[in-house]
């Protein structure tokens, strides 16, 4: 009797044309959804937002600007991302998925539309990760310490709770084995740099709300006091926690199939995410933000997860996540619309 042939795993490649423009025809849909009902719009800065940021919204003349800003930042972190993933290597395959499940994580949520801080605030992290992964075991890194810190101050004038983000790189430094006496003053140099400057501007004006009114909002914290926040929403949070729990359980108990480096650099996604999640709950006015910051950490360890290893069940979790996801965005989009109107 012959023996049955291997199905090839070619076939449960998800790195195909068709999935990229699944993936990219959804986000757009809830775009053009958002764009004609007007979700979102106007846009507001909150009460823990900073001056410069109040003053980008004061500035947006109509829909169609904040719409575009906000696709264009959308997009463009998510185009960082890829980057970084491909220049670092840090998914040994060659592949679109960070830029495509960034794009599709932070689109199909309606309370991201059309324009936040942290839209902003993301490209300002990328860099500085970049800058961090690529100071790897060299000591003399100081110029990319200082870069780091330059990136992550410079994102908290616009969203200032990205200071809680600043340990998290000391930790990555210490672990890359970066970080030492001239790496550090380096990295407090380059954070200094961005607020001499403000209090420079304040002097100037003889106007300090700069810091009264950021430092101020950093303190709020409110544990566990999430209000605004309805049964689908959770639902989709505890979803996509429990695909990043999966995703971080895979790369914890198959840590031998990547190299040193990569190992470490999953590891600090890892954390990030964590800390995202956790962060989440610290701060019931700026939670939509930190989940927002959470989608660029996930969008790589849900890439690694569905891709390194190829399979039949991988393949089908991956669609059957993305539709689930999808149909979850969807009623959540419908209740958006339904509060808009009425």
């Amino acid at each position: 009797m012959k023996g049955r042939r291997p199905i090839p795993t070619k076939q449960y490649t998800i790195e195909r044309p068709g999935s990229y423009i699944f993936l990219l025809a959804v986000p757009l849909v809830f775009w053009m959804a958002g764009y004609v009902f007007s979700i979102g719009y106007p846009v507001y800065a909150g009460a823990s937002s900073t001056p410069l940021w109040n003053r980008v919204c004061g500035i947006l003349p109509n829909k169609e600007t904040s719409y575009a800003a906000g696709l264009l930042l959308t997009a463009g972190g998510a185009f960082l991302i890829h980057r970084a993933n491909y220049i670092l290597i840090i998914i040994r395959k060659k592949t679109y998925l960070p830029f495509l499940i960034y794009i599709l994580l932070a689109s199909v949520n309606p309370d991201f539309l059309p324009l936040k801080s942290t839209s902003a605030g993301v490209f300002c992290l990328i860099l500085a990760m970049y800058q961090l992964f690529t100071s790897y075991h060299d000591e003399h890194a100081t110029d990319k310490a200082f870069n780091t810190a330059l990136f992550i101050g410079t994102g908290s004038l616009l969203w200032v709770h990205i200071l809680w983000f600043f340990p998290l790189f000391w930790i990555g430094m210490y672990n890359f084995k970066t970080l030492n006496a001239r790496t550090f003053l380096a990295s407090l140099t380059g954070l200094g740099a961005v607020y001499w400057f403000l209090l420079l501007w304040c002097f100037l004006q003889w106007d300090f709300t700069p810091f009264t009114v950021s430092f101020s909002a950093l303190a709020k914290v409110r544990f566990l006091q999430i209000t605004g926040i309805g049964l689908i929403d959770w639902v989709l949070i505890i979803y996509l926690a429990c695909l990043t729990l999966a995703a971080a359980l895979y790369i914890i108990t198959h840590e031998h199939d990547e190299n040193i480096r990569t190992r470490q650099y999953l590891f600090f996604l890892i954390v990030f995410a964590i800390l995202s999640f956790g962060l989440f709950f610290l701060y019931e006015q700026s939670s939509d933000e930190f989940l927002c910051i959470a989608y660029m950490p996930v969008s790589i360890l849900l890439t690694h997860f569905f891709t390194v290893k190829k399979g039949k069940k991988r393949y089908q979790g991956f669609y059957a996540s993305c539709i689930i996801y999808i149909i979850l965005s969807l009623i959540r989009l419908w209740n958006s619309l339904l509060n808009t109107v009425i």
